[in-house]
């Protein structure tokens, strides 16, 4: 299947041929390849030196294979058009890492042949490790999971990676192994400043001109000016090219090879390698698969941007690792996407092909055949100043430039990891990081308000409607009763914050005496069993202080783990579980006005209306034009989303209006007695329902229909005027109460 894909994808590139196309694929394909071919004779000397370093001729062949077989993998099954794929520079400096420690296992009088295999077999085999991985997160779609690491984490590796490599760069010029402290302060020797003051230059001359140059020539045209600026100079003191690489100045001599792009270490040499000391280095290798995940995602996010077409980041991963597999059972590394490549390609004036790509690769093939006797005069100031510029490149963007991007404490966590890596190592450096995210999270989480709202029961009322002597007592005594509706997932911190604020009411003499706490649970996600310790704590206080505690709205789940474990112990009359928070809210309005002795005294709804109507016996009158009913507990007065051709007005019964809200539960949204209305809103729109009435309390109920009301209006219009005035009195005052309490949540 791969192999059929491939191929028809090179069918397609060839029918993209014209003078134009190929005149700009051609340029911009020979200029990235000339940086691609630098970049990895760079990434070869900073991985290969020390005890390795007579191997850096194997390495570079082993660098540009993996250019020309993974960039070309890429350009044909990638959806991005051109892309120019290479050895990865961001995990570069991790693996030239891995490859120094593992050659530092080994005893001193180890062959070398036996330190490059196995060196050579780490690589290879993080690159198809790396590649399974970024395969299975591309086919199960995972590839959202890499957007959750946080960004002061991420930019704290790359700010690490650019650390490590200006490390390297120094390194290859020094031949130091810049380990020890030492070792660093080996640095100021005269002798060895004049080996890494010249890459520093060199560095500083390449930064200069992509800053201040045309970006399609910048890179390039840097290089050989350097070089050219080098033996110049060398010229003039009197070193012509031989004597410089006696003197160790140049990349060679190159022991005489057979350059191949097939290079299957792990299929031909295992038996040969340290399996043990690769197996020690897992945690580099995790290191590099999650830094690979992150670096493809920046780079597809950006190539979106830069090729303005959209980009699958879950096909990209199956793609870098189906093209990563291969590359390391072929001997290579890593590879991924460029987007500083890609984008000089684009700025070329590249068409959107796959060829460019494949130009690139060809470009390398070529000198990886032909031209490794140019590359072993290849001045190493020059690609240590390409290190440099890289791993400044690498701080300046993740260390500096964050500094007025990030949050203080955010920023604190990127120059933590940086200073771990460079005292300790890498590995510790994540794992530093990833601790300091996590308690910087916990820290940042546990100071979200986790109550959404904070109403008294005066602000706050059940929607069951009461007579006036109750409601001036509820509005007076309200104050008593806390209500707190909840939201988000509770952990330790937030939990502990939420009791430590009812603590301090509770406390609180300038306020009426706490009798009720209604917590509504109806909007949190979770909760961890520190929140739910926290809860039985409050529990306890609740019992000890004589208050009530109400828990509203739980999931069943939450519920279930409360009341069956944390606080089964506490369980008193003290506790009470209610089922949403209008019924806890009723329930402590209820136990108020028992406390107090009063007698519900609702009056029929004749009775309220005979105050409205003109004339004593109007209220007669107006019984006529309406059907008196006698209804049972259970019975349904109305229906929500049929027609609104009736109104009920309750005599001696009590009723509850529902809401269906579509998810299968239904709502209670009012519960009234007698003396009330239902069903007034829509049968003076003219709409339908919008919600269901059921009985509650069986007794009498008369029933208004719109027929009736229009005979009404037209046989008695002072009474129909009288009954309006009345439902107009009705409709305003639950609008005032829904008023008072929006009031209070929004303040």
């Amino acid at each position: 299947m791969a192999t059929r894909r491939i191929t028809a994808k090179a069918v397609d590139a060839l029918r993209e041929f014209n003078a134009e196309r190929v005149t700009a694929i051609v340029l911009a394909g020979t200029i990235a390849g000339i940086v691609t071919l630098i970049s990895s004779v760079s990434f070869a000397a900073l991985m290969f030196n020390g005890k390795l370093t007579p191997f850096v001729s194997s390495a570079i062949t082993i660098l540009i294979a993996t250019a020309v077989i993974a960039g070309s993998l890429f350009s044909l099954l990638s959806t991005c058009r051109p892309v120019v794929a290479m050895p990865d520079d961001d995990t570069a400096p991790i693996l030239a890492l891995m490859v120094t420690m593992i050659v530092a296992g080994f005893p001193d009088d180890t062959p070398a042949e036996v330190l490059f295999v196995t060196a050579f077999g780490a690589l290879a085999c993080t690159a198809v490790l790396t590649g399974l991985v970024l395969a299975l997160l591309g086919i199960f779609r995972l590839g959202s999971l890499v957007r959750y690491l946080p960004y002061s984490v991420m930019g704290g590796y790359f700010a690490g990676a650019g650390l490590l490599l200006i490390q390297g760069a120094l390194r290859v010029v020094t031949d130091l192994p810049l380990i020890s402290a030492r070792d660093f302060m080996a640095l100021a020797d005269p002798d060895i400043i004049w080996r890494w003051l010249p890459a520093v230059l060199a560095a500083g001359l390449i930064r200069w001109a992509i800053r201040n140059w045309f970006k399609s020539v910048a890179m390039p045209a840097s290089i050989f000016l350097l070089i050219a600026i080098f033996f110049g100079t060398a010229a003039f003191l009197g070193s012509g090219p031989s004597q410089m690489m006696a003197d160790g100045w140049l990349v060679g001599p190159f022991p005489a090879t057979h350059p191949t792009l097939w290079n299957p270490v792990l299929l031909e040499r295992s038996v040969d390698m340290d399996w043990g000391l690769i197996f020690h280095h897992l945690g580099s290798i995790g290191t590099i698969m999650m830094l690979s995940a992150v670096s493809l995602m920046l780079t597809a996010s950006g190539l979106s941007v830069l090729l303005r077409d959209s980009v699958d980041i879950n096909r990209e991963l199956t793609v870098a690792g189906f093209t990563n597999a291969i590359s390391g059972l072929s001997g290579g590394l890593v590879a991924l996407p460029s987007m500083t490549l890609t984008e000089l390609a684009v700025t070329v004036g590249a068409p959107k092909s796959r060829l460019v790509g494949l130009v690139v690769a060809l470009f390398c093939g070529l000198m990886l055949f032909y031209g490794m006797s140019l590359i072993a005069w290849f001045p190493k100031a020059v690609l240590a100043g390409l290190l440099l510029f890289l791993g400044w490149s690498l701080l300046e963007r993740w260390l500096i430039e964050a500094r007025s991007q990030l949050p203080p404490l955010e920023y604190l966590v990127v120059v933590i990891i940086v200073l771990v890596v460079a005292a300790v190592g890498f590995l510790q450096g994540v794992v530093v990081g990833l601790l300091g995210a996590i308690v910087l999270f916990v820290i940042n989480y546990s100071r979200i308000n986790v109550v959404r709202y904070a109403l008294t029961g005066a602000e706050r009322r059940s929607n069951v409607e009461r007579n006036f002597q109750e409601e001036k007592y509820l509005r007076e005594n309200g104050g008593q009763t806390l209500i707190l509706k909840l939201q988000g997932y509770l952990f330790f911190g937030t939990a502990a914050a939420l009791v430590s604020r009812i603590e301090a009411r509770l406390h609180d003499k300038s306020l009426p005496p706490l009798s009720y706490v209604a917590l509504d649970f109806a909007q949190v996600t979770d909760m961890d069993s520190s929140a739910a310790l926290s809860f039985m704590k409050l529990a306890q206080e609740a019992t000890k202080s004589h208050f009530f505690l109400l828990l509203t709205g739980l999931p069943p789940a939450m519920q279930d783990r409360l009341m069956g474990g944390w606080l089964e112990k506490e369980t008193t009359s003290y506790i009470q579980v209610m089922p949403d928070l209008d019924r806890g809210v009723e329930w402590c309005e209820e136990r108020l006005l028992k406390e107090q002795s009063l007698e519900e005294a609702h009056l029929g709804i004749l009775e309220q209306l005979a105050a409205y109507l003109p004339a004593p016996d109007d209220h007669r009158i107006l019984a006529n034009y309406m059907q008196h009913r006698v209804v049972e507990s259970g019975d349904v007065l109305a229906i929500q989303g049929e027609p609104s051709d009736e109104m009920f007005l309750l005599q001696s019964c009590t009723a509850s209006v529902y809401l269906d809200t579509g998810s299968g539960r239904k709502h209670r949204i009012r519960r009234a007695g007698s003396g009330t209305v239902f069903g007034e809103v829509g049968f003076y729109l003219g709409t339908v329902r919008t919600a269901s009435v059921i009985v509650d309390n069986g007794g009498d109920l008369y029933v208004l229909s719109q027929a009736a009301n229009a005979r009404l209006e037209q046989e008695h219009p002072h009474i129909a005027a009288a009954l309006h005035k009345f439902m107009i009195r009705v409709i305003t005052r639950r609008l005032q109460l829904t008023t008072t309490t929006l009031q209070a949540v929004l303040t």
